[in-house]
C-alpha cells in the first residue's frame, strides 16, 4: 500500500466525523443533574432555642442556656429563658431569667430578677436583686438581693442577705437570713 493509502485510511474516519451534522449546543439535551449531597442533620443535644457554652455578650432572646464549662466568664443580654451552670469557678451577669440552676461551685451570678433559683452545688455567691423562690441544696453558698418571694433551705451553713423578710422553709442546718 502507498504511504498516501495508510495516510487517507487514518484521516478518512476522521473527516467523516467532521462532516457529520451536529445539534449546536444550545439544542442539545442537558446532561442529567447530580443530586446535592444531603445536608447533615444538626448534633445538638438541646432542642431550639437552647445555648450552650455560648460566647460573652450572647443575646438570650428567650432561649435556654446550658452552661458547662469551668473557668467561664459571661454577661448574657436580654431575657433568658433557663440557664443551667453545671460549670464551676465562673462568673455570670445576666439580667433577666426565668429560672437559673447553680449545679457548679464557686460561681458568683449577678442578675436583676429571676422567677426560680436552685443552687445545688456549694460555695457560690448570687447577688439578685429580685427572686421569687429559692431553693439552696448546696452548702456554704451566699444569696444577696433586694427581694427573695420564698427561701426553702436544704443545705448547711447557707444565707440570704435581703432588704425584706421572706417565707423561710429550713430543713438544713445552720442556714440563716440576715
Amino acid at each position: 500500500m502507498p504511504p498516501y493509502a495508510r495516510l487517507l485510511t487514518l484521516f478518512l474516519p476522521l473527516g467523516a466525523l467532521a462532516c457529520t451534522p451536529q445539534t449546536p449546543a444550545a439544542q442539545q439535551p442537558a446532561p442529567p443533574a447530580i443530586p446535592a449531597p444531603a445536608a447533615p442533620a444538626a448534633a445538638s443535644t438541646q432542642g431550639a432555642g437552647s445555648l450552650t457554652d455560648p460566647a460573652s455578650g450572647a443575646q438570650c432572646g428567650g432561649q435556654n442556656v446550658r452552661i458547662t464549662r469551668d473557668d467561664f466568664q459571661l454577661v448574657l443580654e436580654g431575657d433568658c429563658g433557663e440557664i443551667v451552670i453545671a460549670g464551676s469557678n465562673g462568673s455570670l451577669n445576666v439580667d433577666k431569667a426565668r429560672a437559673i440552676r447553680v449545679q457548679g461551685s464557686h460561681v458568683t451570678i449577678l442578675n436583676m430578677k429571676v422567677d426560680a433559683l436552685a443552687v445545688t452545688g456549694s460555695s457560690n455567691t448570687l447577688n439578685m436583686t429580685e427572686v421569687a423562690e429559692a431553693v439552696v441544696e448546696g452548702d456554704d453558698n451566699g444569696l444577696l438581693g433586694q427581694h427573695y418571694g420564698k427561701v426553702v433551705f436544704r443545705g448547711q451553713r447557707n444565707y440570704v442577705n435581703t432588704n425584706n423578710q421572706p417565707q423561710v422553709e429550713d430543713s438544713g442546718t445552720g442556714n440563716k437570713v440576715i
